[in-house]
């Protein structure tokens, strides 16, 4: 796995230092509490454990990025290339940012280098993202950033999941983008920048 960076993110792996910036930013936001999949940290030893499974991840070539901001230092969000197949050149990328940062557009530059370097330097064809729709601030980010890389919904599977803390069905969203389709629009934005 390879650290890589952006204008203003350092995209890295995870080191045991960065669990008082996860617990903070990310690990006790009450507003995701009813998030399929995310669970409330109790104490910064919980987080600890968490990276230290990230950490023990990397020998086993998983990519797990931590995503740094440089202005502060601080570790604000993940980025997680999972179910990848080297033969079937595939991936499922799951992500996630505090909300405080939302605006500042670091989970759409971060997933572009990432894109980037998943099919330039992997040589993977495809790339997958899925979420549960259940909480809509997270539905409508994760949403709107999908469709700004040019990812295409291929698919809402209806009441595929049943979240545990609320009792509800939840439709499970899956997005793709191939490595054709990710050039080409690399291409046209470069060409746009170009004439700017």
């Amino acid at each position: 796995m390879k650290d890589l960076e952006t204008e203003n993110l350092r995209i890295r792996k995870f080191k045991i230092e960065d669990a008082e910036d996860i617990y903070k930013n990310l690990a006790i936001d009450r507003r995701l509490e009813d998030c399929l999949g995310y669970n409330l940290h109790q104490s910064v030893e919980q987080t600890r454990k968490m990276i230290s499974s990230y950490i023990y991840e990397y020998e086993a070539d998983e990519l797990v990025w931590a995503l740094e901001e440089k202005q502060n230092n601080s570790v604000v969000g993940y980025i997680n290339a999972l179910e990848f197949s080297d033969f079937n050149k595939y991936c499922n990328i799951k992500f996630g940012i505090a909300l405080k940062f939302i605006e500042k557009h670091y989970m759409e530059e971060a997933l572009t280098r990432v894109l980037e370097y998943i099919f330039n330097e992997k040589d993977f064809n495809m790339v997958v993202s899925e979420f549960c729709d259940g909480n809509k601030q997270v539905n409508d980010f994760k949403t709107t950033i999908l469709e700004k890389l040019g990812m295409k919904k291929e698919a809402v599977l209806r009441n595929r999941k049943i979240n545990e803390k609320t009792g509800l069905a939840e439709n499970q969203v899956i997005y793709s983008i191939t490595k054709d389709e990710f050039l080409e629009l690399n291409k046209i934005r470069e060409h746009q920048c170009v004439l700017l």
